[in-house]
This record gives structure tokens, C-alpha cells and sequence, in this order.
């Protein structure tokens, strides 16, 4: 017996736009997704095999949405799976920073447990980060929420990655999807990943981070004055820590290729992490910063949707948002 078709996030953001919103175009459901023409026909295929969509009988050549508790049944278990991802993230970094607090405050009273480590200003930090890529031997994660990368940096870590890569050092790594705004950034991705690495996209990452073979990680330290700083970390409890926290938003992330420009009922993962941080009372430059964009860029953003929900104010756009389970 041929196994059951899965739901995607394209079918359910077709699905629930047709079912709430009434929309059986398939020219105005891609623009009001914001997803290609084909991958909105591909979605209405798969429904329709699945007896989610069925012909109008009032327009013909149109769909329309049937079984409506079968859908909502099978959107709240999205979400019920999204909010246990979420919540497992949440303890993934809360768990993660307690460790590393505790580390951070011992290392300030002297030199840190297991050889922790403070590097000051860019030449130390590079020459430490080159030396981890030239002696790297299984495996290296990190997270990248600095949006686009500077052409200064492509060019120095790139050769340094593809000979590890070519070692056969598996690399895995998380950046802001709003990289796929800028063309360098991008193409710099594209061309790692066909290296070998793997990439991920999420709207939000906690810190910039990197993990070599699960026995050093480097993370930001605190400037002094306009010099940047970074920590190497050894202590196997604060490594356990930081690879729970990273696996945790590595589950949550979208692959490079299969990132959708709208999840469900038109809302990209984007989007809804603007929500989410709105809602927990962050400012716009907060924002903004956490997602790798600029702040006008941000503001458009928010504009955008307080037109979609018909809201006149942002309490009133949390409101309605939440109705939608956007948040």
C-alpha cells in the first residue's frame, strides 16, 4: 500500500489561504504567498490528491477547500509541533547561556577552567580562527547572524573552509535568511554548500558561534573600548551546552534550496519572528539587528502586515496575529 502523502509548508500555506481566505486563483495565491507559480501548482496537485481541494462548481477551472476539520486538525498539529520546537529552543538556550554565565564569571576572576581562553582585537581572532580551520578533523558547526558577510571576510575564510571541506570535514551551518538579500553573501553559500556543506536559514540566531569536533567553541566576548573580543571554550559541560543549543535551532532552520518565501497562511518564518519579537516588547532597532536587516527594511516589514490583517495599530495587529496563529 503506497504510503500517505505528507503536507509540506507550501500545502498547508495553500491550503489555509484558500480555506480562510476564500482565494482559488492560482496567479493571486502566489502573489498573495509569495511563492513561485509552480510550486503554488505543485501544492494544489498534492491537496487535491489528498481530497483537501476539490473543481468549483461555481468557477469552473478553480478550487475550492473541502473537508475544513481535516485541515484544521491537520494545521493545529503543525503548530503544536512549531510550539514544541519553539519551547525546546527557549531551554536549549537558556540552558546553554547559564553555562556559559558561569564560565564567563569564573574566567573573569582569573585564568578559566580547561584553558579558556580571551582573544583581543581582529588579527588575534583570525589567526586563532584559521588555525582551527587548518587543524579541524571531523566536524564544524556554527551559527552566522551577522546578515551579509563582508567581501574581506568571503575572501579570507573561503579557502581556508573548502580545504577543510576537501579533508572531508563536515560543515554545518545556520545564517539569517536574509542573506539571500545580498548577492556576495549569497553566492559565497551556494558556492560552500556545493563543497559539501550544509546550510541552514532561520530568521534568528542567539549569537555568532563555532564548534570545532566538539572540543573548542569560539564565541563573541565583551569589547573593550572599540577592540572586539572572543572566547575559546573548552569545558565539556559549556561544548554540551552550546551543540544542544545549535542542534536545537539546526531542527528549527530551513534548508538553503527548500526555503519557502511564505509559510503558513502567507506568513514567512521571517515575518513571524517580527511578530514574536514585537510582541515580546523589542524595539524595531532590536529587531532589525536580530534578523540581519535594516531598520526602514524592518518597518516595511511590520507596515506590510498591519495591511494584510486590516489593523490600525501594532497591540491591534498582536491581536489579530494570534487569532491567525501567527504568534
Amino acid at each position: 500500500m503506497a504510503e500517505q502523502p505528507t503536507l509540506d509548508t507550501d500545502d498547508l500555506a495553500v491550503y489555509r489561504a484558500i480555506l480562510l481566505h476564500q482565494e482559488h486563483d492560482g496567479e493571486r495565491l502566489a502573489e498573495r504567498l509569495e511563492l513561485p507559480r509552480e510550486r503554488v501548482a505543485a501544492a494544489v496537485d498534492k491537496l487535491i490528491s489528498l481530497a483537501m481541494l476539490r473543481p468549483s462548481w461555481d468557477r469552473p477551472g478553480l478550487v475550492r477547500a473541502v473537508s475544513p476539520e481535516i485541515g484544521l486538525q491537520l494545521l493545529l498539529q503543525r503548530e503544536q509541533q512549531e510550539l514544541a520546537l519553539r519551547q525546546d529552543r527557549i531551554d536549549q538556550t537558556r540552558a546553554a547561556l547559564n553555562q556559559l554565565s558561569t564560565e564567563y564569571a569564573s574566567y573573569e576572576d582569573g585564568p578559566g577552567p580547561d584553558g579558556a581562553e580571551l582573544l583581543h582585537g581582529m588579527d588575534q581572532i583570525r589567526t586563532r580562527l584559521e588555525a582551527l580551520a587548518s587543524q579541524c578533523a571531523e566536524e564544524v558547526l556554527s551559527f552566522l547572524p551577522g546578515g551579509a558577510l563582508p567581501t574581506v571576510a568571503i575572501q579570507a575564510g573561503q579557502p581556508l573552509n573548502e580545504q577543510a571541506m576537501l579533508r572531508g570535514v563536515r560543515f554545518r551551518s545556520a545564517y539569517l535568511q536574509s542573506i539571500t538579500k545580498d548577492r556576495a553573501t549569497y553566492e559565497y553559500v551556494r558556492r560552500v554548500q556545493a563543497y559539501g556543506s550544509e546550510v541552514r536559514l532561520a530568521p534568528s540566531l542567539p549569537m555568532r558561534l563555532l564548534i570545532v569536533d566538539r572540543r573548542i567553541a569560539v564565541i563573541p566576548g565583551d569589547p573593550v573600548g572599540a577592540e572586539p573580543t572572543a572566547l575559546v571554550l573548552r569545558s565539556a559541560p559549556v561544548l554540551r551546552a552550546l551543540h544542544e543549543l545549535f542542534e536545537a535551532y539546526w531542527k528549527d532552520a530551513v534548508p538553503l534550496d527548500g526555503a519557502p518565501a511564505g509559510g503558513d497562511g502567507g506568513i514567512s518564518p521571517q515575518e513571524r519572528e517580527v511578530l514574536r519579537m514585537l510582541a515580546n516588547g523589542d524595539k524595531d532597532e532590536t529587531v532589525a539587528r536580530a534578523l540581519g536587516i535594516s531598520v526602514r527594511t524592518e518597518r516595511r516589514m511590520v507596515a506590510d502586515l498591519l495591511a494584510r490583517v486590516d489593523a490600525s495599530s501594532r497591540l491591534e495587529l498582536g491581536v489579530k496575529a494570534a487569532r491567525l496563529g501567527w504568534v
